[in-house]
Formats: structure tokens, sequence, C-alpha cells
């Protein structure tokens, strides 16, 4: 992935991706946000894939039509991380930690910090 902040309108329809659990058509953009034209969906999805933040993940019908149906393949976490500088991502870290009462978490993100610790040291 490109480290590019996105434009607005990138930045609506990556959330509409982002919030489906299904790839989707220009035509499904277009239905979730009925305010933008179906020219500029267009070219912002273009745009999108040629940054790498989505890929096409196969075809559908709309009106009798083969259409493209489109997936982001970068995460809205990773983007989010990628535009942090590291003591942001490290104050949130923190703040999550000190804020949250799921023990569930707080198990799994001490696994992955021990993981990771492993990971360091046998790179040495």
């Amino acid at each position: 992935m490109e480290q590019t902040g996105l434009t607005k309108r990138e930045t609506q329809i990556m959330n509409i991706l982002w919030n489906s659990s299904n790839p989707l058509s220009a035509h499904d953009i277009l239905t979730a946000s009925p305010e933008l034209s179906r020219n500029t969906i267009q070219i912002v999805l273009k745009k999108l894939q040629t940054l790498g933040f989505i890929e096409v993940a196969g075809f559908g019908y709309h009106k009798n039509a083969l259409t493209r149906t489109f997936q982001p393949i970068v995460s809205q976490s990773q983007y989010i991380a990628s535009s942090l500088a590291d003591s942001t991502s490290y104050e949130l870290a923190m703040n999550f930690i000190r804020q949250t009462d799921n023990e569930e978490v707080l198990e799994n993100l001490e696994k992955l910090i021990q993981e990771k610790q492993k990971e360091l040291k046998s790179s040495h």
C-alpha cells in the first residue's frame, strides 16, 4: 500500500467498502451514497485500485449487465495506523489498555506482545 492520505470522496467510498461484509459494485455504492454520481464512483474506484486500496473481487449482474465487484485489500485499521506517528499509536494503545475492562482482550494483547518480543529476540 502506498502511504497516502485519502481524499474526502475516496474516504467516503472506502468507508462503504470497509463497512460491508461483501464485495460491492459501483451500483451498490451508489445505492449506499445516492449523492454521488455514477461517474464519480467509477473514477474513485479506479484511483483506489491504482493506489492499492481495493481489488476486483468478482463479477455480478445489475439489470442484465455484468458488473465488477470490489473489496478492500487494506483494512481501515491498517490505513489509520499508517497515517499515525509512532508516538500517537503508542498513546492510543496505552489509553485503550487503561480504559478497557475486557480481560480476554487484555490477555490477547499480552500474548501478542510476548510473540513479538520472541520474534525480536530471535532476529538478533
